[in-house]
Parts: C-alpha cells; sequence; structure tokens
C-alpha cells in the first residue's frame, strides 16, 4: 500500500466515503416537512400533512389565544382552535377505521415556525400569527386539500377532504380580511 499513488489514495478514500454515506440510518419520516411529492397524491402523505398541519395550526392558534394583543386575533385564534380541533378529531377517525396510525410528532419545519411565532409579541405577534398561520398557512392547506378531493383513492378521505375546504377557504378570508385591517 505504500507504493500506491495520489491518485489511487485519493479513489479509495472517495469510495470509502461513498460507502458510508450508503449505509447511514434513513432519515425519520416525522422529521420532515408535511409536504407531498410530486406526481400523485397518496392517501398516506395527504394523511401526514393534513394531521402535521392540522395540530400545528391548532397549537399555534393556542398560543395566539393568549400571546395576540387584539380582540380580533384572539377570537379568530379561537375560531381556529374550535375548527381545525374538530377536523383533526374527524381525520383521526377516519384514520383509525383504516387501522392506521397517525403521525405522533410534529413535523420539524412546523416547529420552528411555532418557535418564530413565541418569539414575537404585542402587535409584531398579531401580524405575524395573521400572515403566517392565517394567509400562508391557509393557502397551502386549500392548494393540498383541493389535491386531495381530487386524486386520493380513499372515497371517504377523498369527501372529507372536500367537506373541509369551505372552512379552510373562510379561515383564509378572515385571515386576510385581518390582515388588511392591521395595516
Amino acid at each position: 500500500m505504500k507504493t500506491l499513488r495520489p491518485f489511487t489514495r485519493a479513489l479509495m478514500l472517495v469510495c470509502a466515503a461513498a460507502l458510508a454515506a450508503g449505509c447511514a440510518a434513513p432519515e425519520d419520516p416525522a422529521s420532515r416537512p408535511a409536504t407531498v411529492r410530486a406526481g400523485g397524491l397518496q392517501d398516506p402523505q395527504f394523511i401526514t400533512a393534513a394531521t402535521g398541519n392540522g395540530r400545528y395550526e391548532v397549537q399555534a392558534s393556542r398560543l395566539a389565544m393568549y400571546r395576540a394583543a387584539s380582540p380580533q386575533v384572539r377570537s379568530y385564534a379561537q375560531m381556529l382552535v374550535d375548527h381545525h380541533t374538530r377536523a383533526n378529531n374527524e381525520l383521526m377517525d377516519l384514520v383509525r377505521a383504516r387501522g392506521m396510525r397517525l403521525p405522533g410528532v410534529l413535523p420539524r419545519d412546523k416547529r420552528a415556525k411555532l418557535d418564530r411565532l413565541a418569539s414575537a409579541s404585542g402587535g409584531e405577534f398579531d401580524r405575524m400569527y395573521i400572515r403566517i398561520v392565517g394567509i400562508e398557512d391557509h393557502q397551502a392547506d386549500i392548494a393540498l386539500f383541493e389535491r386531495a378531493s381530487r386524486e386520493l383513492r380513499d372515497p371517504e378521505l377523498r369527501a372529507w377532504a372536500g367537506k373541509t375546504l369551505p372552512a379552510l377557504r373562510s379561515h383564509l378570508d378572515a385571515a386576510q380580511s385581518l390582515g388588511s385591517a392591521m395595516r
């Protein structure tokens, strides 16, 4: 081995590194963001995303019920807690009836958003909560649920996604109105 040329040694090191990387443990699916891969929305993907998003919106809204400066924002947060808790329970019932389990932790991207919200206060918190949870997250939810109502294989899940869409749209409309009033 002493007589190996530098190129050969470098090649062996690259191969060893590639082999080590290939043997690494796979990433925990629960730590990935609650997004959906391109190609066709699969029922388990939707369930994971909808569950993570719903739990996150309830937690963020509970935080807003206590941290928001504006009574209108606190009222909006209470509405989201009520509606998303009910929707989360309906989804849990559908999933359990199929013998499936729901993910137990929030996705990493949702935990990061909660941390950002928790670091804000007063009017800054109100604006951030309405912009992130009320507008951005609901726009993403609506896109996910529209897709689910067309593409899911399970007819009951597909119907539930379609039935949930009007509430998500009303949440977005209310957030946009609040956001305009806060400018």
